[in-house]
């Protein structure tokens, strides 16, 4: 009788595995639910939200790290990482990954992450050092943005860090490229040839810099829907090379610029003579470059950064996984409702219009 006890105990003892799925999934519904209640109701910032963990999230880790290896440790703690990560709980992703330096799983290789106010950087090939080199340029994106435009919205879940994603590549087969499949913030995919600094262009013609300048733009207004891209892919072009631009003079003497020479191809005095005898219209790509040409010209950049931030307050647009799409027509209003003068009013009204 004892010896059956015995194995009937044993039978439903949780083995070693399960104790590690187990607190994984505390901890990892802890980060959803927090997410998915954010994005509900996007209020305070993504550090402030962060620090809502509960206990018991925070016990669960604990636990998880206090096991013994096992095949569903490595499982448990490669998915707290990522987790962790979600949340911008860079010191649970690190205390991940020291606990699987620690294991027989030690050349499992979790990449490196660092936090800023703004963004989040993850790198994959490259350690810390280059994603504090990153960060520099990065910053530097973000507040030319600023001052050229003054957009006060960048990620779809207001509050959430934006997030560039670097990983190293033998070849760069596709270009950086906004990612926006991600439930709770918007994320660039970023790969590089080089882990000791940025360099760009890169010896194959890859401009990785203006890429990281164009791609916010697609972050910040994606246009028309799935099925009809409204823009034609201008305006990401557009804010590219006049950000690219504009960095690239600001910072000239800056250390963080010194592998970085896009804007001798990528400027907006290359952009202006694309199609410059084309008049502005909403739907070619031609007359549409004229339009953006033309709103940066008569009425400036901030009056459009006042437009977008405009209907990002009415937030009325039409959404795809969070993301925001916008219409012309849309941001035809954004412009007639910010704009003072009557004279630009009018401007306006006949450059979407097909006016000159």
């Amino acid at each position: 009788m004892i010896t059956l006890l015995a194995a009937f105990a044993l039978a439903f003892c949780p083995t070693d595995d399960d104790k590690a799925s187990k607190q994984a999934e505390i901890y990892a519904e802890a980060v959803d639910k927090l997410n998915a209640a954010h994005a509900r109701n996007p209020k305070g910032t993504e550090a402030e939200l962060a620090a809502k963990l509960p206990a018991k999230a925070a016990k669960a880790l604990d636990k998880l790290i206090a096991l013994e290896d096992s095949p569903g440790l490595l499982e448990g703690l490669v998915y707290v990482a990522e987790k962790a990560l979600e949340l911008d709980r860079i010191e649970d992703f690190n205390r991940a990954k020291e606990r699987l330096a620690r294991s027989e799983f030690r050349e499992y290789d979790l990449g490196a992450a660092i936090t800023r106010p703004r963004f989040q950087l993850r790198g994959r090939g490259v350690d810390e050092d280059y994603l504090e080199h990153f960060s520099e340029v990065f910053q530097a994106v973000l507040e030319g943005y600023d001052e050229v435009f003054g957009f006060e919205e960048f990620s779809k879940v207001p509050g959430k860090k934006l997030r560039v994603r670097i990983h190293l590549e033998e070849k760069i087969e596709r270009p950086p490229h906004f990612a926006p499949q991600f439930e709770y913030h918007s994320e660039i995919d970023f790969p590089i040839v080089n882990a000791d600094e940025l360099v760009s262009p890169t010896s194959d013609g890859k401009f990785l810099f203006y890429g990281l300048c164009h791609e916010l733009g697609h972050v910040i207004a994606m246009w028309g829907d799935r099925a009809n891209e409204e823009d034609k892919h201008v305006w990401a072009h557009y804010t590219g090379v006049v950000v690219c631009e504009y960095v690239a003079e600001k910072h000239k003497k800056s250390r963080f610029m010194k592998g970085i020479r896009d804007e001798r191809w990528r400027s907006y005095e290359a952009f202006e003579k694309e199609f410059e005898d084309v008049p502005p219209n909403t739907t070619s790509r031609e007359g549409i470059s004229a339009l953006f040409r033309a709103l940066h010209e008569e009425v400036g950049p901030k009056a459009i950064g006042d437009a977008i931030n405009y209907l990002d307050e009415k937030d009325v647009r039409r959404r795809i996984n969070k993301v925001r799409y916008y219409t012309f027509r849309e941001l035809e209003d954004g412009l007639l409702e910010t704009l003072k003068k009557k004279k630009r009013k009018k401007l306006v009204k006949n450059l979407f219009a097909g006016g000159t």
